[in-house]
C-alpha cells in the first residue's frame, strides 16, 4: 500500500525517530546497564523497568520507521479539485441535520480525527472518494449512516 504523507509530517516523524535513537535509546541502555551492574536481576526492579521502556521505545521507533518508509508526498500529487480524493479539502453539508463541515483527507499519519483531518482510509474518506460537488452519499460508520451533500473539493496546500 502506498505510504501518503505530508512533507511537514515526515519531517516530524525523522526528528522523532533521530530523538529515539540518539537520546531515549542510549539513555535507557545507560540505564539498564547501571541497573544490571547493581546485581541480582530477578528482584531488580529498575533493570526491569529499564528493559520494559526499552521494549516500548523499540516498538515506537519501528512504528514511526514504518510511517516513514517508501513517502508518497501528498504536495507532489497531481491533484485535480473536480472530485474527491487524497490531498484534497472536501466541503460536505450533513443532509440530516444541514449542518456544514469539512474534510482534509490525507494519509493515516497526517490523521488528525479533532481537526477533520482523516486517513483515506476511514469509512468517512471512502465514501466521499471519487465523489464530485453535487452528488450525495450514504456512509455507514461504527457511529451510524451519514448522509452527506459534496458542496466544494479543493487541493490541499499546507498551512
Amino acid at each position: 500500500m502506498e505510504n501518503y504523507i505530508t512533507k511537514k509530517r515526515f519531517d516530524e516523524l525523522n526528528k522523532e525517530i533521530k530523538h529515539l535513537r540518539e537520546i531515549d535509546l542510549p539513555e535507557v541502555a545507560r540505564a539498564k546497564l547501571a541497573a544490571a551492574e547493581e546485581g541480582d536481576l530477578k528482584e531488580n526492579t529498575g533493570y526491569h523497568a529499564a528493559k520494559e521502556r526499552m521494549a516500548i521505545l523499540t516498538t515506537k521507533l519501528a512504528e514511526l520507521e514504518g510511517m516513514t518508509a517508501g513517502p508518497r508526498f501528498i504536495e507532489d500529487l497531481n491533484v485535480k479539485a473536480d472530485v474527491v480524493t487524497i490531498g484534497t479539502t472536501v466541503r460536505v453539508k450533513d443532509l440530516k441535520t444541514s449542518k456544514e463541515s469539512s474534510y482534509i483527507i490525507l494519509g493515516p499519519a497526517d490523521s488528525d480525527p479533532d481537526k477533520n483531518v482523516i486517513s483515506f482510509q476511514t469509512p468517512i474518506a471512502r465514501g466521499l472518494i471519487r465523489k464530485k460537488p453535487g452528488d450525495t452519499c450514504s456512509i455507514p460508520t461504527p457511529r451510524g449512516t451519514l448522509s452527506f451533500k459534496i458542496l466544494s473539493i479543493q487541493k490541499y496546500t499546507p498551512a
